[in-house]
């Protein structure tokens, strides 16, 4: 049976309750609820009872699933709404939540731009611990040894490792295909063409990029610095995709991020205990590789 097949022949057993149609709207909410509580009770009897014990369980639990589908229906036409629509919708978000087809999502967003303004599809860096007045600092190194940007300290009053972060926008590049910190910081902006210049490269993008590193790693602290944990919070994702939804990395989905983000802080880790290490960032097959000290 077709969804809209189903919706239709359920919208003509939508019940009336009297001339209150506020509660007409209203019943459906609290039936769906009653619904669901009796789904878990099929749970409930199958966990005492044993599928020995309890074996019309298939059963009972497709009558009740039909009933809560009944009041999604009778929601939905209530609200202008199709079940096609809902379902959908639904594929899309989990499907960019969950989906692990890396081949259909990944871009390289420089692709057609020339070659000297390209990130190089896999190349090393080095993150290098030195101390300064009783204060660590990093310096990154490229494979000939020179610098890549400043040295960065934690900029904090208390040592909280953040000087490392830079790690994380390396990540980026490597399991997105995109950083404008790391752009400018190898001096590879886009500068071929005006627009992208100025809003994929600029300083607003790069801006967005740090203040979804500082995000990330703000709730990062409230859960161990992902060290045992392969799933970032959806919240977390989903506030990270608003804030490129106006840049070329919107078309990232949340799976790519949360993909970045973890792997991108087990290489942090890394990096921390051993302080400092080398690293290897590879586009070409999306990954981020800490490779030990020298």
């Amino acid at each position: 049976m077709e969804f809209r097949d189903y919706q239709e022949s359920a919208k003509q057993t939508i019940q009336s309750y009297g001339k209150n149609k506020e509660m007409d709207e209203i019943i459906p909410f609290l039936g769906i609820i009653g619904e669901t509580g009796s789904v878990i009770s099929e749970l409930k009897k199958l966990l005492r009872d044993g599928r020995g014990g309890y074996n019309n369980f298939e059963n009972q639990l497709k009558e009740e699933l039909g009933d809560v589908l009944w009041y999604i229906s009778t929601i939905a036409s209530q609200n202008g709404l199709t079940l096609e629509d809902i379902a959908s919708h639904n594929l899309e978000k989990i499907n960019d939540r969950f989906s692990d087809d890396e081949n259909s999502n990944f871009k390289i967003y420089d692709e057609s731009y020339p070659k000297k303004e390209q990130f190089p599809r896999e190349f090393e860096i080095n993150f290098k611990e030195t101390t300064e007045n009783k204060k660590c600092k990093i310096e990154i190194l490229d494979i000939d040894g020179n610098s890549i940007g400043d040295p960065l300290t934690d900029n904090a009053h208390i040592e909280d490792g953040y000087r490392y972060h830079d790690i994380f926008h390396y990540g980026y590049v490597a399991y997105l295909g995109w950083s404008p910190v790391v752009r400018k910081l190898l001096e590879l902006k886009r500068k071929s063409n005006n627009a992208t210049d100025e809003v994929e490269d600029g300083a607003r993008a790069a801006i967005t990029e740090e203040l979804i590193t500082l995000y990330i790693y703000s709730h990062a602290q409230n859960h161990q610095l992902f060290k045992y944990s392969d799933r970032v919070d959806t919240e977390v994702l989903k506030s990270v995709q608003k804030m490129v939804s106006k840049i070329e990395v919107k078309d990232c989905t949340a799976r790519q991020w949360e993909k970045a983000i973890i792997n991108s802080y087990d290489v942090y880790d890394e990096l921390r205990r051993n302080k400092g290490g080398r690293v290897l960032v590879s586009i070409k097959n999306r990954r981020l590789i800490y490779l030990g000290k020298k």
